[in-house]
């Protein structure tokens, strides 16, 4: 176990924000369950790490398929382009989908859905060439719950950029990444390779969801070494 560092992260230096994220990860690799991996955070007691709050983030149970996706095509409530159907307000029924529906619309979400669709149905499939709303179609695979489909977002790549860089020099730039583009790629597919791979015990690998528990501590690990970018006057 590491030692306690009485640190706060907002005045982390270079050195100790890779130290804290070289521990993090070494604490997942020895971790055999999903309690073990849930345990982390209370060892760095000292260290106030910025985690997901599951009152707004609860864990999501459900799956979607490519063939539901496929169905809703079929059905002309999605066209062809991946977006919602131009008359989709007029046919839905359901009352709950008629609030989520709302609540994307007033946060001017709907063009998103056609990432989010565009991932699940190339969920099977990691030669693509996406360039744009990079977390959006990795969470559109991430929701087929096919296994090495993480959730990502800019926290968590920049904990597993941190971790696979051993360069000091690079730790300023590293850990002030924030929107995610095609110049995160080579990162995601190592973090993608990562997870599946035998840097994690056989035993976590065979838990249901695991990555989704690794996920949370690298998004609470990214966001605790995260630096500000200073805005230029």
């Amino acid at each position: 176990m590491p030692k306690t560092r009485v640190v706060k992260a907002n005045v982390m230096s270079d050195r100790q924000a890779l130290t804290f994220t070289n521990d993090v990860f070494n604490l997942i690799k020895q971790s055999k369950t999903i309690s073990d991996l849930e345990a982390i955070p209370k060892k760095f007691g000292k260290i106030a790490m910025k985690g997901m709050n599951p009152e707004d983030y609860p864990k999501i149970e459900f799956n979607i398929s490519m063939n539901e996706i496929q169905t809703l095509m079929k059905n002309k409530m999605i066209d062809t382009d991946f977006k919602f159907a131009r008359n989709i307000s007029s046919i839905l029924t359901d009352p709950l989908s008629k609030l989520l529906y709302a609540i994307a619309w007033k946060n001017g979400d709907l063009k998103k859905i056609k990432h989010i669709i565009k991932g699940i149905l190339n969920s099977e499939s990691e030669n693509d060439d996406q360039e744009e709303a990079l977390v959006f179609y990795q969470f559109g695979k991430y929701l087929t719950k096919i296994p090495g489909q993480p959730i990502i977002d800019q926290h968590v790549i920049r904990a597993f950029a941190v971790y696979n860089s051993k360069d000091i020099s690079r730790m300023k730039s590293l850990r002030q990444i924030q929107k995610l583009d095609k110049d995160h790629n080579d990162f995601i597919k190592w973090y993608k390779e990562w997870l599946v791979s035998d840097a994690l015990t056989t035993e976590l690998r065979r838990e249901t969801d695991y990555s989704y528990h690794i996920d949370k501590l690298l998004f609470a690990t990214g966001k605790t070494i995260k630096t500000q970018v200073k805005k230029k006057s």
